[in-house]
């Protein structure tokens, strides 16, 4: 009967030491201005313009542009080439965006052949107020080239 008991034990301790696993992908994702977000939709599109990842929750967008879809890094707020955008839509709407001399970041595309890098900016609005998105990743965003 003892060892009933023992191994009943036994396994309910192994039972209760299993995790939970929960896989993230795809996915985009970032701190905004201080808070988590992470898109509920995504997709990717490259052309003869470059690629375009848009990423959406609720009434933001989140719109990534660079002037190639080839691996390495691209730097925001130089040109037009290279661009990230914010845009809420809730209460009358509100865009945010890099571009020549306006705001500053980065977008890193990963070699591999998804669609997967890291981002990091700070878009401004018409008069001058600033989002900030952090520690942004996209992990094999579906595309369509």
């Amino acid at each position: 009967m003892k060892k009933i008991v023992s191994l009943f034990v036994l396994a309910v301790a192994f039972v209760s030491c299993g995790e939970d696993i929960q896989f993230n992908s795809p996915a985009v994702q970032a701190t905004k201005n201080g808070a988590f977000w992470k898109a509920n939709t995504m997709d990717a599109f490259s052309d003869a313009d470059g690629l375009t990842i848009t990423a959406t929750v609720g009434t933001d967008i989140v719109t990534l542009h660079t002037s190639s879809a080839a691996p390495g890094t691209y730097v925001l707020g130089e040109s037009t080439a290279n661009k990230a955008t914010y845009e809420s839509i809730e209460g009358g709407g509100s865009l945010y965006e890099t571009g020549d001399g306006i705001g500053s970041g980065k977008i890193i595309i990963s070699p591999g052949g998804t669609v997967t890098g890291k981002f990091d900016f700070i878009a401004e609005d018409e008069e001058g107020n600033e989002v900030n998105f952090t520690n942004g990743d996209f992990y094999q965003v579906p595309s369509r080239y």
